[in-house]
């Protein structure tokens, strides 16, 4: 084996020796190469600015010996570009070049091996920066060539790293050269040098990377190189690297960095003897930066004085502009302090903090830069500052955990922080420990984000906390330690997570049920470095039903937040179809059903599984209701964008309560390839429904359960219920971390009561004296930076900077009469509130991308600013013991600009050394020029030969091509889109002028997308200026009067500027729908025109024979005169708008049939019957011609519609619209019901022969009962709303809303009314609402000049649409505005092309004018049809998924068929909600759950019916079979009362009712149960209530038992259930029972002696006979009791039971057979159980 190795060495080494074509220096040559490097930044397109960066140079290379060289750089330049390239020039650094020079030109000592860079040498003095330029140059030498392969590709080691390389080899044999094409994709990397901050919370997206890409980089290489014998020469090398960066998808536009090399051969001569310097440092190819990656653009530090004065004059810039509102450049100023922190020395805080501690301002400012520090040294300075204060005020916490959350984390800060942690002064505050403790979990999680494993040492102090609060019985220390657990999310804390859940520890069952939910929960940001074992882990809690249900849907939710695979999620889909619990299952199907959904592409793979899923599930889950456990998941993602967002919100329920247990919600950001959760909020109630509906609260200590804990022990292997204690926790996390939780338990309750009633006389008196307060906040809200090296050797950084102030101007004052002493005065009090409140914000934030050094800066930087300040001046008076409240405000005195934004993007040159020199310029041009409609056409041919002769001169193989020379049209820039818009409203009434000023400037000119649309320049400005009047205005005054007392604020009566005959008849046009609109249903019809002439005719003779009469009946008739003026538009709105009833095809038939009969109204039904079948074919030809007019005119859009499904969708499109209940006020028709072919029923109407005498007779009954809805007088006003302004010369304007309010009676009616104060002016709106029916609801709103002018009304209805529950909206307008008017014809001209856009189908075909109605039906509990009909088109949709499920069937009858009036039993509803019923009749037991057993009693033993199984129980209600019946029962109620057991025995007589063993008679009052029990006759039974004892009622009469219990859910056991919804058959173990009869037996109150009642009682059997088990004879013995008979008894009924046996050794000693109790199963077998027994007792 040496031997081979040796000669594969010599053949090796003797390859390279005669490999010509292996890149290589003679070592006795020098070698002069001119080196040119640039970098250019900004948009692909010509004629924009960029800037740019360029390095010159001279490049030596000469032979040391043993394979390496020495590089050195002569005469280097650095120059800089902003403008125009290549139009603009590069500028000369003179002094950065003078700067650069001495470190440029010092030697560099590489090895070099068949073109591979290895170790370099430098000087220790010898900058990294000026290095990684050298770094740069040796990376074109760094060439790998294969002979036996011209076409390869590898991984290969660069500047950048070790990433993915292609070759392409070409050689030139008759220039005898070598051609090598070189391409890197730095996206496929497997080392790559990178340094990012500010993303650890983020998530990469690799499906969207897969789509699109928001950053990528790759580099091209062209060497030339000529072979000779010792080696090939490198004559050229050409280099080109792109970096991309675009926040939305790449096709659409990117912002580039371009770098370029050329390295050009000069010469090949014989070196000087010259020394060789020293050169001692090793270095690597590889990118290396010794600057923090924390470095802040050097703009801001333009200074050249001292840091400590720099921080002393920023702070006290800080202090001084920014007192009363903040300063526009406050954002700025506050970055510049947190660089300045950042350079400082552990003893330059300290000198700071001297100074600043005694000046409130600048100690202010300090304490809110020091969080955004990130240093070491901040987190030194702030432990400090800790240790100088005896107690943390609130202040010094909020600058701690900041700090924590934004410090830069390594060993060391973690070692400091714990440290502070530590402090006697943070663990002595409650607050400020959990909240530390919080974020150094987060701190845990941002350390070891990017490593395979976090060390144990970090993880330790954690995982302490955990195990010494699980040794403690605290549940919030273990909550605590989970949550901090649940920060860090590592891997490596699941061995501390898993002992606390179940199934898993032994803890389990000893902690409360809120402390398991919360360790479920901490998996969840482990799962993102180690799914695998979350999936395991929560899988199995999900699959095990013994879990409560709670914990399997927290499970659940974890797992499908894993992302998990398709047979892991078909998995838990199957497990449903055997589910037994409501809740998971609800929950479950929900969840799976939402993730099918997802258009999110991380997603995708997870809702294609769901998909798939669904089909495993059975449909009816689909119908479980709202009142179970649902998930609410939507999400949205926009490709064009690469961007969307989700949200999800969890509901935990139990059914024994309509709070729900716990509710999750959480909204998810998708951007930049990442995904981050932006918020999460969580609340969980344990009995918070209870503390908050239970008004009995009993006194516990009336109570002796020691009689009913008796009984309780009889039974077998009695196990009680946990006890969940009333408890309400709040948690909230940001981008997945979790910043603060709080719990509070009834004992907290009980503390707060107490604390209650203290008066607050000191808190009154500080704000009747006044209190001035500044409150501000300085936060930097984002800094992320990624920073890689470019093939220059200068480092390309991409960075967002976000910081932002507020700051607020507060001074207030609060006078009471009388003075309020206690809370419940406020109640009573006049208050009086004056405040002067200036708001302001200022924020600021920069993205920049490009060359970022602490020298030079040369890039794009985009800069927004926002800004707002608003000042207000408000006097507040509120009296809720009288329902008004009154704000005054002082008008605008001055122009205010209250919000102001600008965006700018640049393209920026900075050179420390020059900073007065930076060039800062729009990236988009401002050159003369003229429009592109300006421009004239040029022919090409005059140019042509001139152009082709210009590139022909310039163009050569050496000459980059964006180098070629351009025409002076092509250098011109384009001219950018400029669009400015102001507007501005004013209203007199105010004296308010509010202004909108829009500015935009952008590079739409080049293409039309989003990207192009943020370049350049935007604009926008809200102004808030006075109006110039003749008086000034005082104040302005918005004043709310409520109740009784509302009409005596009435400024203005709305009608007494009309007259008295006037007034009446406004009074009666004051009603919901106008006398030209019909009120309809489903089976009216539009009447003739004849009727109604007629009928008109009718009501002016009725009008002119008694105007008293109808000044009488102004409620139920129509004014005559404003009929007269109205009845030819009356006539002709009828003419338009009748149709027939059967289908809207025949609507031109049956125009034209009430055309006809308008013209003689007088004519009888007969001769109009003649007349319309005359015109029949007529119409029908007329209305055929129509419609092919119409569909030709749509001919394009119809051809969407397939042919296929014309005739379907005519039958769906002719479906009608049934209500639930038809209204009291409008006529019922018949309809027969049929089905058609396509699964849809079709309704046919009869048709009679009196079809028009009924139509017409219908619509004079609609027209006198749609008189009823007048709302014109309902009584006084409940609210009056007034918004005046008071001037100087005591005239007041402004509008008066009055509302009217008729809720309790049959018809509920809204009334509103806007007026204004100006008596001479008749402008109004009145607004409109009844309740008619209770499946109805009509609304309208009318306007103008005494609201006569204009209308528009809807109504809203509910009922059928074949079938299907559906709900109707029909909206109607009369006369609009003509610019209302316009902009809905506008819209209109939309609606097809976005009908066609949503999918929606449609046709043309005419329906009533003037009213646009909307069908709405539910087809499943996911999907609903609708129906739009316009008046020129009808659009529908079938199948629309919808994101949640409705299910109708889980909403009972009676709530479907009272519809609106179900709302009045809410009350009852929620008083009721908590109160369960359990009942026993012959020999069937419907359980709390509604399971119903059939079971008949064997025995005279008793059973328990139900009991209390709390902590501390107050009864036991017992029932056994009666001796005089077997069919009758007799029961037995133990109470906690006086220890009083009360019986019930049926008699031939009645009930028998036995109290402690004595017959009481029932009219007797019982003394020891005075207060707590009644019990009275009821019908042939006895009634029993004790609300004390949460017994609402129980009833019995022999033959059936019935209890009702209250606030007893979950909180019961025995037959009757648990009484929590999961409707399991539960034992006294609180195992679930294998069938009713193993339920029964394992209630049964045993029997002790043989003369007792019960001859049986449950024991551990042994197995008759010895088995071989494993290979051994054994004994077994039960693991679960078995029913047998007393000692000298034989059973005389006997039934087969299987029963699980436990085998051990036969020569083993059994002392007891309880001892087998919860061993494993070894063997199943059958075995007699006994159901009842004869006794023979031997006498005593």
């Amino acid at each position: 084996m040496k031997r081979l190795i040796f000669l594969l060495a010599l053949a090796f080494a003797g390859s390279d020796q005669v490999n010509k074509y292996s890149p290589s220096f003679s070592q006795s040559k020098l070698f002069i190469y001119k080196y040119d490097g640039v970098i250019l930044t900004g948009l692909p397109e010509k004629g924009l600015n960029k800037a740019g960066f360029r390095i010159t140079s001279r490049v030596k290379i000469r032979g040391l010996g043993m394979r390496q060289y020495l590089l050195k750089l002569e005469s280097p330049q650095l120059q800089e570009l902003n403008g125009i390239w290549p139009k603009d020039p590069f500028t000369s650094l003179h002094k950065l070049t003078e700067k650069w020079i001495p470190f440029l030109t010092k030697p560099v000592k590489f090895e070099y091996v068949s073109g591979r860079v290895g170790t370099i040498f430098t000087s220790e003095n010898l900058p990294e920066d000026i290095l990684n330029i050298h770094r740069g140059i040796l990376n074109i030498f760094q060439i790998t060539v294969k002979k036996s392969q011209n076409f390869y590709d590898l991984q290969e080691a660069g500047i950048e790293g070790i990433c993915h390389a292609r070759y392409i080899i070409q050689e030139d044999k008759r220039k005898d050269r070598l051609v090598i094409t070189k391409a890197k994709d730095f996206t496929n990397c497997q080392e790559r040098v990178l340094k990012q901050t500010g993303a650890a919370y983020t998530q990469l997206c690799p499906s969207c990377q897969q789509r699109s890409r928001n950053i990528r980089a790759s580099a091209a290489f062209t060497i030339v190189l000529k072979p000779t014998m010792l080696g090939a020469i490198i004559q050229e090398a050409r280099v080109r690297e792109v970096h991309q960066f675009t926040p939305f998808h790449e096709l659409d536009g990117i912002i580039r960095l371009e770098a370029r090399q050329s390295l050009i051969l000069e010469s090949v001569t014989t070196p000087h003897m010259e020394t060789t310097p020293e050169l001692l440092s090793q270095r690597s190819l590889q990118y290396h930066s010794e600057r923090d990656v924390l470095q802040q653009p050097f703009w801001l530090l333009k200074s050249q004085t001292s840091l400590i004065a720099q921080l002393t004059d920023t702070l006290n810039h800080m202090a001084q502009h920014n007192l009363q509102e903040v300063h526009n450049d406050a954002p700025e100023r506050l970055l510049q302090l947190v660089q300045l922190f950042r350079s400082a020395s552990h003893k330059e805080f300290s000198d700071i903090w001297i100074w600043v501690k005694h000046q409130a301002e600048q100690r202010h400012w300090f304490l809110e830069a020091l969080p955004a520090v990130g240093t070491i040294e901040a987190m030194k300075c702030l432990k400090s500052i800790i240790l100088e204060t005896e107690v943390l005020h609130s202040e010094m916490v909020q600058v701690l955990i900041l700090a924590m959350y934004q410090v830069k984390t390594n060993r060391e800060v973690l070692k400091v922080t714990k440290e502070v942690i530590g402090l006697d002064q943070v663990r002595h505050h409650w607050l400020a420990r959990k909240l530390a403790l919080l974020a150094y979990g987060s701190m845990i999680f941002r350390h070891c984000a990017e490593k395979p494993v976090c060390p144990e040492d970090i993880l330790k102090p954690i995982h302490n906390l955990l195990i010494d609060a699980s040794n403690r019985p605290n549940d919030e220390d273990v909550v605590l330690g989970l949550k901090v657990i649940g920060n860090a999310g590592q891997p490596e804390s699941i061995k501390n997570i898993i002992k606390l859940l179940p199934g898993f520890g032994t803890m389990a069952s000893r902690i409360s049920l809120n402390v398991r939910f919360t360790a479920i929960m901490a998996l969840r940001n482990i799962a993102k470095k180690d799914p695998r074992t979350v999936q395991r882990i929560t899988a199995q809690i999900f699959l095990s039903r013994k879990n409560h249900p709670e914990e399997r849907m927290m499970a659940c939710a974890v797992l499908f937040a894993t992302k998990p695979p398709l047979t892991l999620a078909v998995a838990v889909a199957s497990s449903l179809t055997t589910e037994t619990s409501f809740q998971v299952a609800s929950f479950t199907f929900s969840y799976i059903r939402a993730l099918t959904r997802s258009s999110l592409p991380s997603f995708s793979p997870l809702a294609a599984a769901c998909n798939l899923a669904m089909n495993t599930i059975s449909p009816k889950l689909e119908q479980l209701g709202h009142r179970f456990s649902k998930v609410y998941r939507g999400d949205i993602f926009v490709y064009k964008l690469m961007a969307g967002g989700s949200a999800k919100a969890f509901l935990f329920k139990t059914s024994s309560s309509i709070i729900p247990t716990a509710l999750l919600a959480k909204v998810r950001g998708h951007a930049l390839g990442s995904s981050s959760d932006l918020i999460e909020v969580g609340f969980r109630a344990e009995g918070l429904q209870e503390v908050l509906m239970n008004g009995r609260a009993p006194d516990l200590r009336k109570f002796d359960s020691r009689p009913i804990r008796r009984i309780i022990n009889k039974l077998l292997n009695w196990k009680e219920l946990p006890e969940e204690k009333p408890l309400a926790s709040a948690y909230v996390k940001l981008f997945g971390q979790e910043i603060a939780f709080a719990q509070v338990t009834k004992e907290d309750l009980d503390v707060i009561k107490q604390k209650v009633p203290i008066p607050i006389n000191k808190y009154t008196n500080k704000l009747k004296e006044g209190v001035s307060l500044n409150p501000s906040k300085a936060l930097v809200i984002a800094e992320i930076r990624r920073v890689v090296p470019t093939v220059i050797g200068l480092p390309m950084e991409l960075s967002i900077t976000s910081a932002a102030i507020a700051l607020s101007s507060v001074k207030i004052d609060v006078h009471s009469e009388p003075p309020i002493d206690k809370i419940s005065r406020l109640l009573t009090s006049r208050i009086q509130l004056n405040a002067h409140l200036s708001p302001s914000v200022s924020l600021q934030t920069r993205v920049f991308m490009g060359i970022n050094m602490p020298q030079i800066q040369s890039g794009v930087l985009l800069q927004a600013k926002v800004h707002s300040i608003i000042p207000m001046t408000i006097t507040a008076k509120i009296n809720i013991k009288e329902r008004n409240i009154r704000i005054d405000s002082s008008p605008a005195d001055r122009e205010n600009r209250i919000l102001s934004m600008t965006s700018q993007v640049y393209a920026v040159s900075r050179s420390i050394d020059n900073l007065s020199a930076e060039k800062v310029t729009p990236i988009l041009p401002s050159a003369p020029g003229s429009p592109i409609s300006s421009q004239h056409f040029r022919s090409s041919a005059k140019s042509s030969h001139a152009t082709s002769a210009r590139i022909a001169v310039h163009l050569s193989p050496e000459t980059l091509s964006d180098q070629v020379p351009c025409s002076e049209d092509e250098q011109s820039p384009h001219l950018p889109s400029h669009l400015s818009y102001r507007t501005c409203a004013a209203t007199t009434k105010f004296g308010l002028k509010a202004c909108v000023d829009s500015r935009m400037e952008n590079a739409l000119v080049f293409k039309h997308i989003p990207l192009y649309w943020l370049i350049g320049e935007h604009t926008l400005n809200l102004l808030i200026a006075p109006v110039n009047s003749d008086s000034e205005i005082e104040k302005i005054v918005l004043e709310i009067q409520a109740g009784s007392r509302a009409s005596s604020k009435l400024m203005r009566l709305t009608d007494k500027q009309l007259g008295p005959d006037k007034a009446h008849s406004s009074s009666n046009r004051l009603r919901l729908m106008k006398t030209g609109s019909q009120l309809q249903t489903q089976n009216s019809t539009w009447s003739s025109s004849s009727s109604s002439s007629s009928r008109s005719s009718s009501g002016r003779s009725k009008v002119q024979s008694g105007r008293s009469r109808t000044i009488q009946k102004s409620s139920l008739s129509i004014n005559s005169s404003e009929y007269n003026q109205k009845k030819g538009s009356l006539e002709d709105l009828h003419s338009k708008t009748k149709i027939s009833k059967r289908s809207w095809r025949s609507w031109s038939r049956s125009s034209s049939s009430n055309s006809s009969n308008s013209s003689n109204s007088s004519n009888s039904s007969k001769s109009r019957n003649r007349s319309r079948r005359r015109s029949k074919s007529r119409s029908s030809s007329s209305s055929s011609s129509s419609r092919r007019r119409s569909l030709s005119y749509k001919s394009k859009l119809d051809s969407g519609i397939v042919r296929g499904s014309q005739s379907q969708s005519v039958q769906f499109l002719e479906l009608a619209f049934k209500p639930f209940q038809e209204s009291r006020y409008t006529v019922k028709r018949k309809s027969v019901r049929t089905s058609s072919g396509s699964g849809w029923s079709r309704i046919i109407r009869k048709r009679h022969s009196s079809r028009s005498r009924r139509s017409s007779h219908g619509s004079s009954i609609l027209r006198s009962s749609e008189q009823r809805y007048l709302i014109s007088r309902v009584g006084p006003p409940s609210l009056v709303v007034l918004l005046r302004s008071r001037r100087t010369n005591g005239t007041q304007q402004g509008y008066q809303l009055t509302g009217y309010v008729k809720m309790k009676s049959h018809l509920p009616r809204v009334h509103l009314r806007l007026v204004e104060l100006d008596e001479t002016s008749n402008w109004k709106i009145c607004a409109d609402a009844a309740i008619p029916s209770s499946h109805k609801v009509l609304t309208s709103a009318r306007w103008g000049e005494n609201c006569e002018k204009y209308k528009v009304s809807v109504k809203v209805s509910n009922g059928q649409l074949a079938s299907h529950p559906a709900v109707k909206i029909k909206t109607q307008w009369w006369k609009i505005p003509e610019s209302l008017k316009y902009r809905a014809k506008v819209v209109g001209d939309y609606i097809p092309g976005l009908a066609y856009a949503f999918g929606f189908s449609q046709t043309y075909k005419r329906n009533p004018p003037r009213q646009i109605t909307a069908l709405v039906a539910l087809t499943t509990p996911h999907t609903i049809d609708t129906i739009f009909r316009l008046p020129k088109m009808t659009a529908y949709y079938q199948g629309w998924q919808i994101p949640t499920t409705l299910p109708m069937c889980a909403i009972s009858v009676r709530v479907q068929q009272k519809g609106l009036s179900s709302i009045n039993e809410i009350p009852d509803l929620l008083l009721s909600i908590n109160q369960r019923q359990c009942s026993a009749e012959r020999e069937i037991v419907k359980t709390f759950d509604e399971v119903e057993l059939k079971y008949s009693l064997p025995n005279r033993c008793w059973y328990v019916l139900t009991q209390d199984c709390s902590e501390s129980p107050k009864f036991i209600l017992m029932f056994r079979r009666a001796e005089i019946d077997q069919k009758k029962k007799e029961i037995k109620l133990v109470l906690a009362v006086n220890n009083t057991s009360i019986e019930a025995i049926p008699i031939l007589s009645g009930i028998k009712l036995l109290v402690n063993g004595a017959e009481r008679n029932l009219s007797e009052q019982i003394p020891q149960l005075r207060g707590v029990v009644t019990i009275q006759q009821k019908d042939a039974g006895i009634s029993l209530e004790a609300p004390s004892l949460n017994i609402d009622r129980l009833y019995f009469d022999g033959v059936k038992v019935e209890v009702v219990l209250d606030q007893m859910m979950s909180k019961t056991c025995g037959i009757c259930g648990i009484n929590n919804g999961e409707k399991k058959r539960m034992m006294p173990n609180q195992e679930e029972a294998k069938d009713v009869e193993g339920l029964f037996e394992s209630w049964t109150y045993p029997g002790q002696s043989c003369t007792d009642d019960c001859k049986v009682t449950q024991e551990f059997v042994q197995l008759e006979k010895v088995i071989e088990f494993e290979g051994l004879e054994s004994k077994c013995y039960s693991v679960e009791p078995v029913q047998k008979c007393l000692e000298n008894c034989s059973p005389i009924e006997i039934r087969s039971q299987i029963v699980s046996f436990h085998c051990v050794s036969s020569n083993f000693t059994v002392p007891d057979n309880t001892m087998f109790y919860k061993k494993s199963a070894d063997i199943l077998h059958a075995v007699d159980s006994h159901s009842d027994c004869t006794c023979m007792c031997a006498e005593v």
